[in-house]
């Protein structure tokens, strides 16, 4: 995961993080003998610590059509709370509101994860990426480190995923991280960095440990 992150990141000029092949790092995936946090998370397994500042402006279409940026359609947005983590009938690190909030923002933006081209996920740590693959459905629960393996959320991959490195080497801006790469790709502004498919972009936040998660899918088309 943090080897795709800083792949990512690399035609960014502002990301902040990019792996270097250095004696302590000398093939991709060696990040993995990186010092631990915290079991089992190691330093390139955490997102960055970032100072700046992000802001998105919400208005009707009608309005946007005038204005000097290509507008960025919100066809359909969903909050979920999973509780609280005392709760003994839930497991906060494997299951989040990705679920739930996933369901009813696909149901109303009336696409499925097949139209989705690129996903712009909150990376607070790599396995967050993970149990969020899995609750939207991507892959099976448990199933997420195999998913990703074959580098499908890297740069030319089936699912590009982060584009801007993320929170893990681009920036760390909290839910504007992932946001704000999403109205880039949707515009088509993405540079060397652009996707392909672009028509969809499927968006992830959350905060507390798990406790809360909100979904939005952003399109280049207005509804209907």
């Amino acid at each position: 995961m943090s080897v795709n992150s800083s792949m990512s990141a690399s035609p960014v000029p502002k990301r902040l993080h990019v792996l270097t092949l250095t004696p302590f790092y000398p093939r991709l995936g060696d990040e993995a003998n990186g010092c631990f946090i915290a079991e089992p998370l190691r330093l390139l397994d955490c997102c960055l610590v970032s100072n700046g500042a992000v802001a998105v402006i919400v208005t009707s279409a009608e309005r946007a059509r005038d204005l000097r940026q290509p507008p960025v359609n919100v066809l359909g947005y969903a909050q979920c709370a999973p509780g609280d983590n005392l709760r003994t009938d839930r497991h906060p690190a494997v299951e989040t509101g990705a679920k739930r909030s996933g369901e009813i923002a696909f149901r109303m933006a009336g696409i499925t994860r097949d139209d989705i081209g690129t996903c712009q996920l909150y990376d607070c740590y790599t396995y967050t990426v993970l149990v969020t693959l899995e609750d939207y459905g991507f892959c099976a629960k448990g199933e997420g480190g195999a998913f990703v393996a074959d580098g499908k959320l890297g740069p030319g991959g089936a699912l590009p995923t982060n584009t801007g490195g993320g929170q893990l080497s681009g920036y760390y801006m909290w839910g504007f991280t992932p946001l704000s790469e999403a109205v880039v790709q949707a515009r088509g502004q993405g540079g060397e960095r652009q996707v392909p498919r672009n028509d969809h972009v499927l968006v992830s936040a959350n905060g507390g440990i798990l406790n809360f998660h909100s979904t939005i899918i952003l399109s280049r088309h207005r509804p209907g």
